[in-house]
């Protein structure tokens, strides 16, 4: 297995502005006057990764600029959902698309406490990723992974790409897993070469049960 950077699978994600906060407001306002936007719901809307950074330049360069210079720390009461986004653009090198949902929650805070101290808290939902198998796997490595995938049916015989919900792919590995489960005497085979994919998929794409677009090679 190859070293992995989890940063460059989301392609789309899902992010919560809240109504009565009055940084996200601003940004749904300005979302809707000035960017190229795509309406998927009343209270939701597609933005491309190149529309999001014309808003965030336009609007937002000096305290972007005065925060990379001096640092979050120093600037700490000014880290709020611009500042993510921003982290967002230049962390997940692939992304192309950020969905926004507006929520009337008035109770909602970011706010939580962690040993005694508050933190704030981000969060958003990886909707579509693009899992890039020899990324992730030597050569040698990814012809054994490729028959594993074709004898799932998760892939067809030749086939480069296919896509798939991360739940089902790691619900497949787990079948897979289990009927070929080795007594503890026995010499591990190949197919624990598998399990990188579960430990990829584990903590955040299997739970929001992200699309996933995947990319083998021959």
């Amino acid at each position: 297995m190859q070293q992995f950077d989890l940063s460059l699978l989301p392609t789309a994600v899902d992010v919560t502005l809240y109504r009565y906060n009055y940084i996200d407001n601003k940004l749904w306002a300005q979302i809707h006057n000035d960017l190229d936007y795509i309406e998927t719901t009343e209270d939701s809307v597609m933005v491309s990764m190149n529309q999001l950074k014309y808003l965030l330049d336009t609007y937002y360069s000096s305290t972007l600029n005065k925060i990379k210079t001096v640092g979050s720390e120093v600037f700490h009461k000014e880290i709020n959902t611009v500042y993510f986004l921003y982290q967002m653009t230049i962390e997940m090198k692939n992304l192309q698309y950020v969905k926004f949902n507006l929520n009337f929650d008035k109770s909602y805070d970011r706010t939580i406490m962690v040993e005694g101290s508050k933190i704030l808290q981000f969060g958003f939902k990886v909707l579509t990723a693009t899992l890039r198998l020899s990324d992730l796997y030597e050569d040698e490595e990814l012809e054994t992974v490729n028959t594993i995938l074709q004898n799932l049916s998760i892939l067809g015989p030749g086939e480069q790409y296919t896509r798939i919900f991360a739940k089902d792919l790691a619900d497949s590995i787990d079948l897979y897993l289990m009927a070929n489960e080795k007594d503890d005497d026995d010499e591990v085979g190949d197919e624990g070469i598998i399990t990188d994919i579960l430990d990829i998929l584990e903590n955040k794409l299997e739970p929001e049960n992200t699309l996933l677009l995947l990319i083998t090679d021959y």
